[in-house]
C-alpha cells in the first residue's frame, strides 16, 4: 500500500510500504479520509514527547484521526463484518489490566496508540488494522468526512465531561482549532447557559458563531480574562476549557476562573514543568483537572453528529490528496491561511 512515513525529523516519505499484518481479533480497513493534526507536526520536528523518551522511533507512519470501511476481518472479530463503515479509537489498550477493566484504557500500561506511541502503524497510509474492541461503526446518515473528526470530538468530549458542567454554567474555551471548537459545542449540549470562545482568527470565530456559540473573544484585540468577566457578570466563568497548550492561556484560565470554578486542561504544555499561579487557585478554592485522549466518548459523539446536534462540516477547512503531505505541512507552518481541520484523502 501507499503510505507516508517520517523517516526521521524533518523527512517525509511517501511510498509504498506492506500491508498491515491482521491480527485474529482485528479488522482492516480502506482509509477514507485522516484528519492532520498539531500531533503530526511535533512528530515530524522530534519535539514530541514519546519520541523525546524513546517510546516512538523512526520511521513511523503518523496520523491518527480517521474514518473508513472494513475490508477484511479476523477468524475471532463477531461484531463486524467487511463493509461496515467505521472508525477507532487512538488509545489501544490491552483490555486485561485493571485500568482497562475500569475503562481507563487510556491509561493502560500496555498500550499502543495509532500513529505514535509504541509505532502503532497511524492512519496516513490506505489501510490500518485496528483491534474489534478499539471499532466503532459510524452511524446512517454521517459521511465519512465527518465521521473523520470523531477521535478531537471525542477529545473534546472527554474533557467536557471530566469539567462536570452544571446546569446553565458559564463557560469559558480557550482556543478556536478542531478540540476547542467542538468543546465549545459539546458544552453547550451538556446543558451550559452561555458558552464563550476565545481565539485569534475573526474567521474561526465565525464559524463559531455560526455553529451555535453566543460569544467570542479575539485575544489579539480583547483581555480574554476582563472579557470573560464582563460577560459573566463580573464574577468570571465557572467552567474553562483551555485547549491551546498555551503556558500563557492557562495563566490566564487562572486569573479569569471564579471561585470554586474548574479548568479543564486539554493540551500538551512546552518544556519539562508549567508554571501556574497556584497560591491563585488555593485562594479561589478551585480545581485544575489533567484530561488525556478519549476513552469511552466516540460513541456519544458519533451520536451528536448523526443527529446535527454536533456540528462538524463548518470545522473542515482544507481536504488534499495524502500525497501532499509536504504541502499541507508547509501551509500550517507558515500561518497566512485560515484553517481548522486538515483532511488528507489516501
Amino acid at each position: 500500500m501507499k503510505a507516508i512515513r517520517f523517516m526521521k525529523p524533518e523527512t517525509i516519505e511517501y511510498s509504498e510500504v506492506p500491508m498491515p499484518a491482521l491480527g485474529d481479533g482485528e479488522v482492516l480497513a480502506e482509509i477514507a479520509y485522516a484528519g492532520f493534526c498539531a500531533t503530526d507536526i511535533e512528530l515530524l520536528t522530534g519535539e514530541m514527547v514519546h519520541i523525546k523518551n524513546g517510546n516512538t522511533t523512526y520511521p513511523i507512519i503518523p496520523g491518527h484521526e480517521w474514518s473508513g470501511t472494513i475490508v477484511q476481518t479476523g477468524k475471532d472479530v463477531r461484531g463486524f463484518r467487511p463493509g461496515d463503515r467505521i472508525t477507532s479509537d487512538v488509545s489501544l489498550g490491552c483490555g486485561k489490566c485493571d485500568f482497562c477493566r475500569r475503562g481507563h484504557y487510556n491509561l493502560c500500561p500496555n498500550r499502543e496508540v495509532v500513529g505514535s506511541y509504541r509505532n502503532r502503524q497511524g492512519v496516513f497510509a490506505q489501510y490500518v488494522a485496528v483491534p474489534e474492541r478499539h471499532v466503532y461503526r459510524i452511524p446512517e446518515g454521517l459521511s465519512l468526512e465527518e465521521a473523520a473528526l470523531a477521535e478531537p470530538a471525542a477529545t473534546a468530549a472527554y474533557a467536557v465531561a471530566k469539567a462536570r458542567i452544571p446546569a446553565g454554567a458559564q463557560v469559558l474555551v480557550i482556543g478556536d482549532g478542531p478540540i476547542g471548537q467542538l468543546a465549545a459545542q459539546l458544552a453547550g449540549i451538556g446543558g451550559a447557559g452561555q458558552v464563550i470562545l476565545a481565539g485569534s482568527w475573526d474567521e474561526k470565530l465565525d464559524i463559531a458563531r455560526s455553529c451555535g456559540i453566543s460569544q467570542t473573544i479575539n485575544y489579539h484585540r480583547e483581555d480574554v480574562a476582563e472579557r470573560a468577566r464582563a460577560l459573566t457578570g463580573g464574577e468570571g466563568p465557572d467552567i474553562i476549557i483551555e485547549t491551546s497548550g498555551s503556558n500563557g492561556a492557562l495563566h490566564t484560565a487562572v486569573q479569569a476562573l471564579r471561585p470554586t470554578g474548574r479548568i479543564v486542561a486539554v493540551s500538551w504544555y512546552n518544556g519539562p514543568a508549567v508554571e501556574v499561579a497556584m497560591n491563585t487557585l488555593i485562594v479561589k478554592d478551585a480545581e485544575l483537572i489533567g484530561s488525556l485522549a478519549s476513552p469511552n466518548s466516540f460513541g456519544p459523539v458519533l451520536t451528536y453528529m448523526a443527529s446535527g446536534k454536533l456540528k462538524v462540516k463548518p470545522l473542515i477547512t482544507h481536504t488534499r490528496p495524502l500525497a501532499e503531505l509536504e504541502d499541507v505541512v508547509k501551509m500550517v507552518r507558515e500561518k497566512k491561511e485560515m484553517r481548522i481541520k486538515i483532511l488528507l484523502k489516501p
